[in-house]
């Protein structure tokens, strides 16, 4: 007898740690070429990856172990924050009440304000400290004409040394982990880029200073990470916006709902309901799950289709 194909899953993961748009395809790529992984789709606006998966080749815990591999951080699956997670007990029959199951917490990986918050900080030190290293580099001597002298004694170049260290070592490391994480993925984006053009400024800069010439360039090093913070910054704000939209109308769906199950009406989570189950909708109730209305009419509550 010949075994039938097997049935694909599909789940959502919730990763933390993809900073910018192109640590989507970290993620990614880090599942993509294993086993039992057919397809998957990361979204750094949730913070969360969609896997279609073969679950007798790999499982959750097992995805989850790879996406931390990759530099990213994973805390399972991701529920809206009124779902149940439910915990599995041997001991308790299925659909057996109330019984092995927990509630769910909010996964962090939703909440974009961190990271808004992160961008804005580095986008500010960033363009603060970029004017003096601009005033104390030749095209602030030269162009604008400053004819200050830095303070402490210190060369030009000293100077500049100084104020770019909390550019380089707080405002752009951002883009440092992020490109750690692209090249131990074996890709290439936006991330090394950025952390190439910054580091290798910066690099040559401090060499020339330690050597005593005067060819620097952290004026350019501060600019373009204080551009590229604000571009970032402006991005993530906006996608932010349409992510806690997105988490608001998830999270009107109730915890729990009414399955008739051999003419007996039990509560189960409403992450444990399957296709072709039948539901009770009492009236002003939420319906939990796309459905087909088998029989009755009442007034219920349609805010999660409609918005």
């Amino acid at each position: 007898m010949m075994a039938g194909p097997t049935e694909t899953q599909t789940i959502v993961l919730s990763v933390t740690g993809i900073s910018c748009p192109s640590g989507q395809g970290v993620v990614e790529s880090a599942l993509r070429t294993r086993a039992g992984v057919i397809d998957v789709v990361a979204n750094w606006t949730s913070q969360s990856a969609t896997v279609v998966f073969d679950p007798l080749l790999t499982d959750t815990d097992e995805m989850a172990t790879w996406v931390t591999e990759c530099g990213c951080g994973c805390t399972g699956e991701s529920l809206p924050r009124n779902l149940c997670t439910p915990s599995v007990n041997d001991s308790d029959p299925p659909h057996d009440g109330h019984s092995g199951h927990t509630e769910a917490g909010a996964h962090s990986g939703h909440d974009m304000s961190g990271h808004v918050r992160a961008m804005r900080n580095g986008f500010i030190v960033a363009a603060v400290l970029a004017v003096p290293i601009m005033l104390y580099s030749p095209i602030g001597r030269e162009v604008v004409g400053w004819t200050f002298a830095p303070p402490f004694g210190l060369s030009d170049a000293w100077f500049s040394l100084i104020l770019s260290l909390p550019v380089v070592f707080y405002a752009d490391r951002m883009f440092f982990t992020g490109a750690w994480q692209a090249l131990r993925a074996r890709t290439l984006d936006m991330m090394v880029l950025v952390a190439v053009a910054v580091g290798t400024g910066w690099l040559y800069s401090v060499a020339v200073t330690v050597t005593g010439g005067t060819d620097v360039f952290y004026e350019a090093v501060a600019v373009l990470s204080a551009f590229v913070m604000l571009g970032h910054w402006l991005e993530m704000r906006a996608r932010s916006g349409a992510s806690q939209a997105v988490s608001s109308l998830l999270n009107l769906t109730p915890p729990r709902a009414a399955v008739l199950r051999d003419g007996d009406v039990i509560e189960v989570p409403t992450s444990e309901l399957s296709v072709g189950d039948l539901l009770l909708i009492r009236p002003g109730a939420k319906i939990p799950v796309d459905s087909i209305v088998e029989e009755g009419a009442s007034d219920v509550d349609e805010s999660m289709v409609t918005g």
